[in-house]
């Protein structure tokens, strides 16, 4: 049977997945955290040079997880939802100009970035949005979501709202099918964020626990992978030498481990100092440079395909 994934111009065949990043941004909105234009990323010939890059460098696909309160606008109803529209347009026009297969994500960020209304919404009526989304069209477009992320809470607990989008996120994916990915900001929520979805009845192999990179903590990784779920390390072009290098070790004791299979790395672009043009590292480090270093540490060709080929595929379909 063909399998496909939903991109913004529509299904592809998995097969044609390719080499994909599955935790990226294109066009996103930070700067309630992020000051001046650092947090803005919203200059389209800008981000179709950078993305250009990562073409040229063999890249085939990207998993956009810019989810709602990440789009831009923070006022309620129509101005909102004009922002999330003309985000999802223009992503959608980045992809056909540079023919890069995007998927973009379905669901909400994290508490701090929820609109007011979102506090006041029942499970199943948040539910009810995301399945939209992932149905029929993001926000009043026709274009639709191929993944339910990032879905994020605080960064040592869960809050009350970030709750009831968890479960609606759970109950999304059982009608829908589509695997989940989260957000996380260090110790160990990823954890209490597996307990909630669990409890609802999501099958842990279709969930993606992110930033996994910020505990720097094996035994929670592997905890992690024990009950079925992927292991993200998504910040792999930071600048810091020392996170660049403590995470790359991160990422060579799981491979030891003999869980490659549940491994996945990305490198979250999501602010300005991240992109080539701002001296970052951009979205073509990891199939370059980080490829190279992998490399000297033992990791193999087919191996390196593993983590960014196949290894994708399955996440997203799980197949």
């Amino acid at each position: 049977m063909m399998v496909h994934i939903m991109t913004v111009n529509g299904p592809i065949n998995a097969n044609k997945l390719g080499i994909t990043l599955m935790h990226e941004h294109i066009y996103m909105d930070a700067s309630r955290e992020v000051g001046g234009r650092n947090g803005l990323l919203n200059d389209p010939e800008l981000m179709y040079q950078e993305l250009m890059l990562y073409k040229e460098a063999g890249g085939v696909s990207i998993v956009d997880q810019t989810t709602g309160g990440l789009r831009g606008g923070t006022k309620e109803g129509a101005s909102r939802d004009l922002m999330s529209e003309k985000h999802c347009i223009a992503v959608k026009n980045i992809a056909k100009k540079t023919g890069l297969n995007i998927i973009l994500g379905a669901g909400w960020y994290r508490d701090l970035y929820y609109p007011e209304y979102l506090h006041r919404t029942k499970t199943n009526e948040i539910a009810d949005g995301i399945i939209k989304d992932i149905e029929v069209g993001i926000d009043g477009t026709d274009i639709k979501a191929g993944i339910i992320g990032e879905i994020g809470s605080h960064t040592t607990w869960i809050s009350p709202v970030e709750e009831r989008v968890f479960r609606a996120v759970a109950r999304a994916h059982k009608q829908t099918n589509l695997s989940i990915a989260t957000h996380t900001a260090g110790m160990t929520v990823g954890l209490d964020q597996l307990d909630l979805l669990e409890e609802e009845g999501v099958d842990l192999r279709r969930v993606t626990i992110g930033h996994c990179h910020s505990y720097n903590n094996h035994e929670y990784h592997l905890e992690i992978a024990r009950r079925g779920a992927y292991v993200q390390f998504d910040r792999m072009g930071e600048t810091s030498q020392f996170e660049s290098e403590t995470w790359l070790n991160l990422v060579i004791k799981f491979i030891n481990a003999g869980l490659i299979n549940q491994l996945l790395i990305s490198q979250d672009v999501c602010v300005r100092e991240n992109l080539t043009g701002y001296g970052g590292k951009g979205y073509a480090y990891i199939i370059t440079k980080l490829k190279t270093k992998l490399k000297e540490l033992g990791v193999s060709e087919d191996q390196f395909n593993q983590i960014m080929i196949d290894n994708p595929k399955r996440a997203l379909t799980g197949e």
